[in-house]
């Protein structure tokens, strides 16, 4: 159990980080965007030039996740009912997340991804942070425009409409929508290697995204919704809100006496 963790951390993580690519500043009036593809073009631009974000994700369904155990197969995880909640500084870089995947035997913890390091606590392993060792482990805060950068190339790969629908409210603004579907040969292509390096196998699976990018500028990405149907008809489905865009973050690593010693960790 306390080994499947960071495979199911490492997809959470980074289903989180790919889903939020489409970010941005300061608000002033501008024409409205007909075209989606300017709709997204406009929230990759803002995402690289973001210096903050909270994020809020759930997931629904079942995957198999491959652990981060030599040879191993794939395992079914159970992630109805999971939830992240993160702060991303992605100036710093750093991270702070809380999570719990009820279906995981209650399993719930903390991460913060700092400096180059990250530390993780969870109800298993018990009350002390474990520091990753060799580097930042399942989170890389890091990488964030890089992966801005992989949501781009994936979308605008030949193959692949953009559809804008209706307008939407999204809390207090409005938002615009686009919806796009990506088939086993887009998830296939070295455009789509930022979700490809996933913990999961993706062959034969197809993705159904719907992004709302809020109207006003700098068009902020308020929430997105993805649906993963794998080969076999399992679906997972992520459910992602962005907000408190360039507020301030705060994230530092916690102190010495709440982290395990590195003689005591599990190799």
């Amino acid at each position: 159990m306390t080994r499947r963790f960071p495979a199911f951390l490492a997809l959470a993580a980074t289903l989180s980080l790919v889903l939020t690519a489409c970010n941005g500043g300061s608000a002033s009036s501008a024409p409205a965007l007909t075209d989606p593809k300017e709709i997204v073009t406009a929230g990759i631009a803002a995402t690289e030039a973001a210096k903050s974000v909270h994020l809020d994700l759930t997931l629904d369904g079942t995957i198999a996740v491959t652990l981060p155990i030599g040879g191993s197969a794939a395992t079914p995880v159970n992630l109805t009912g999971t939830t992240v909640s993160a702060d991303v500084d992605f100036a710093k870089p750093a991270a702070k997340a809380t999570f719990a995947v009820p279906a995981m035997l209650g399993l719930a913890g903390e991460l913060i991804a700092v400096d180059g390091k990250s530390y993780i606590k969870t109800t298993i392993t018990g009350p002390l942070y474990q520091e990753s060792a060799g580097g930042v482990g399942p989170v890389d805060p890091s990488k964030a425009s890089g992966l801005a950068g992989n949501l781009g190339d994936v979308l605008f790969q030949a193959g692949v409409q953009l559809v804008k629908g209706d307008d939407v409210a999204c809390g207090s603004k409005q938002c615009y929508t686009v919806t796009a579907h990506l088939t086993p040969a887009n998830l296939g292509t070295t455009a789509a290697r930022g979700v490809s390096s996933l913990p999961v196998d993706l062959t034969g699976a197809t993705l159904d995204l719907t992004m709302h990018v809020e109207k006003d500028p700098p068009h902020h990405l308020a929430g997105v919704t993805a649906v993963v149907t794998m080969a076999d008809a399992s679906k997972v489905t992520a459910e992602l809100t962005a907000s408190k865009w360039d507020e301030p973050v705060t994230v530092t690593a916690p102190p010495a006496d709440q982290v395990k010693p590195a003689a005591s960790q599990a190799p």
